[in-house]
């Protein structure tokens, strides 16, 4: 490792790298998990926010449209936090569906 070059060998000459296809698939899984299945859950938590909340069904809905923003950043931010993609995309299946389903029953 002199003076930091890790891809060069003894002779000077660069090492080829094999591409992680695995790394590849999990990152293109957490961004389409992020980005339209963010929002689809988002959705669903402010369907039931704005049937939930207490007040006036305007200031009900225009207070769920203004979490639904915090929820979407924290959704997108926990995607690329948590430990694998599956298990981002079964977290945000469940949370999903919970809050669909809440939010039906709450109509």
């Amino acid at each position: 490792m002199a003076f930091g070059i890790s891809d060069v060998n003894a002779t000077g000459v660069g090492l080829q790298r094999k591409t992680d296809w695995r790394g590849v698939f999990d990152l293109i899984a957490r961004i389409v998990l992020a980005a339209p299945g963010g929002y689809a859950v988002m959705a669903a938590c402010t369907m039931l926010l704005a049937r939930v909340l207490p007040g006036e069904a305007l200031d009900r809905t225009l207070w769920a449209t203004m979490l639904s923003f915090a929820i979407y950043a924290c959704l997108v931010v926990w995607t690329f936090a948590a430990r694998s993609a599956l298990r981002a995309g079964a977290v945000m299946l469940a949370i999903g569906l919970a809050a669909g389903l809440l939010a039906r029953w709450a109509a």
